[in-house]
């Protein structure tokens, strides 16, 4: 759906609360924008603008303060129309250069190295992961009655891995009602990701029988995409933690779940790495409950034989966004650099 604009004049105040808050972590009033911004304007007029901020969802009213935060709709207005294209100054991005050409040969060092720079660099969490050849995609499937309302579904995908799993049924259904099945599926189905799957549109002929295979492939293939996280570099989890808006324990803990290594297919999904150029999840667009506090920053990078992993981000929703965003994209761009040279060579 198509943001409309704001007016000129709301819009800059925006950008001023946004950035004024990413800085301070206090809620921002009108006598301060005024102040601290040498605005020619009446803190009365401010206030009046603000209130339709406000009224349009783009900021909100702290009960403990007078003054103002960015909302996660504030926060996405922010990135996609005040912010500009960022970028790094040639000297910050020459010291992340310098520090690559330390590094050597081994995998493992640059991806520790990778997430190392760039928590430093943003003072936030960083995430990286190993490369792989892509979301997991369906080769073939198979189905095979076992008993009157039970078959063996049989998942191969496209790194020609192997998958088993029993589906129960609620009606009596036979080998050549499942062999049609199968047929017709492998036919409209070959070469579908877990996210595709899941966006099927249902239909009224859909049958429970498919209903039920939809989703467990699509699980199955979920859960092979969740391997891309078995190599996984993360670094700065003490800047997140630092941060005033994890002081309270509940909030800590629910963080530090949701980074810990089992659930982190779950607060980075792998569908959420882009093919190319940058994204950025805003706190309540976030699939994950618990982190709906946070935001993530997210590329990829590749290898020369088109292998891809994640380079991220994560941090609160008060995040300085034009530094993560430039940092996430010159990181991405230098580690498929580097290995392209290294594995070419």
């Amino acid at each position: 759906m198509a943001v409309i604009p704001l007016p000129e004049r709301r819009a800059a105040i925006l950008r001023l609360i946004v950035t004024d808050y990413v800085e301070t972590a206090q809620p921002v009033g009108s006598e301060a924008l005024v102040h601290r911004h040498q605005i020619e304007l009446s803190s009365a007029t401010i206030r009046n603008e603000m209130a339709r901020l406000e009224e349009a969802g783009f900021i909100g009213h702290p009960h403990t303060s007078a003054g103002r935060v960015p909302s996660d709709k504030g926060y996405r207005y922010y990135v996609e129309s005040l912010m500009g294209e960022p970028d790094l100054p040639a000297e910050e991005k020459l010291r992340i250069l310098h520090q690559f050409h330390q590094a050597t040969s081994e995998m493992a060092e640059w991806m520790h190295l990778a997430a190392s720079v760039l928590s430093q660099s943003v003072h936030n969490m960083a995430v990286v992961t190993s490369p792989r050849a892509g979301q997991t995609k369906l080769k073939h499937l198979e189905l095979v009655a076992l008993q009157e309302r039970t078959a063996l579904l049989v998942v191969v995908t496209d790194s020609v891995k192997v998958r088993q799993q029993v589906l129960g049924f609620n009606d009596a259904t036979g080998q050549s009602e499942l062999t049609r099945l199968a047929n017709r599926l492998n036919h409209e189905w070959q070469g579908f990701t877990s996210a595709r799957l899941h966006a099927l549109p249902d239909h009224e002929e859909t049958t429970s029988l498919e209903a039920t295979v939809v989703r467990v492939v699509a699980g199955i293939l979920a859960e092979e995409d969740a391997l891309a996280y078995a190599e996984t570099c993360v670094d700065g989890l003490r800047n997140v933690l630092a941060q005033p808006e994890f002081s309270r324990s509940e909030k800590l803990l629910d963080l530090v779940e949701a980074v810990d290594e089992r659930n982190l297919p779950k607060a980075i999904p792998p569908a959420s790495v882009p093919e190319e150029g940058v994204v950025v999840i805003i706190g309540a667009e976030n699939p994950s409950g618990q982190m709906r506090e946070c935001s993530i920053v997210i590329t990829n990078y590749s290898t020369p034989d088109g292998h891809k992993g994640a380079i991220a981000v994560l941090g609160p929703t008060r995040m300085h966004y034009p530094r993560a965003i430039a940092t996430v994209r010159y990181m991405g761009s230098v580690m498929s650099d580097v290995l392209t040279r290294l594995y070419s060579s």
